[in-house]
C-alpha cells in the first residue's frame, strides 16, 4: 500500500478544510534590482519577487528582522526611473543558503509612487 507523504497530506487537508492564503491583495511578478537601507545604517542589495497594492516581497542574502523600517530603491534599469519607497519588514524566511525571502509593507504610500509601481508591475 502506497502512503502519501505527510507534507502532501497536510497540504491536502488544509485545502479540504477551506484554508485561505493570508494574502488579501493580488500579487504581480516583478523582478527588479533593489537597494535596501535598513534603519540603523545597514544596507544591502536584493531583487524584488512580487508586488501588491500594499507591499512587495524580495530576495536578499541575509535576513531582515520583522518590524525593521527600511528605505528601498527600486532600480528598473534607467536611473531616472529609480523609485524610493518607505517600508516595514513583516516577515523574513530562509529559502536557501544565502537566500532569504523578505516581505515588506509600504508605510508611506503616495499616489505618485503607487502609479509608478503599477507601471513597473505591468512591464513585468
Amino acid at each position: 500500500m502506497e502512503q502519501t507523504p505527510v507534507p502532501t497530506r497536510l497540504a491536502a487537508s488544509l485545502l479540504a478544510a477551506g484554508q485561505d492564503s493570508r494574502r488579501q491583495q493580488t500579487r504581480n511578478a516583478l523582478r527588479c534590482p533593489v537597494s535596501i537601507a535598513i534603519a540603523g545604517g545597514h544596507a544591502r542589495m536584493g531583487t524584488t519577487v512580487d508586488l501588491s497594492q500594499d507591499g512587495l516581497s524580495l530576495s536578499t542574502d541575509r535576513p531582515i528582522a520583522p518590524g525593521s523600517r527600511c528605505t528601498l530603491c527600486l532600480h528598473p534599469g534607467d536611473p531616472a526611473r529609480s523609485l524610493w519607497l518607505e517600508v516595514k519588514s513583516v516577515y523574513s524566511s530562509y529559502s536557501a543558503p544565502g537566500d532569504f525571502r523578505i516581505g515588506v509593507v509600504f508605510t508611506v504610500p503616495d499616489a505618485q509612487a503607487q502609479g509608478r509601481l503599477r507601471a513597473l508591475a505591468a512591464q513585468g
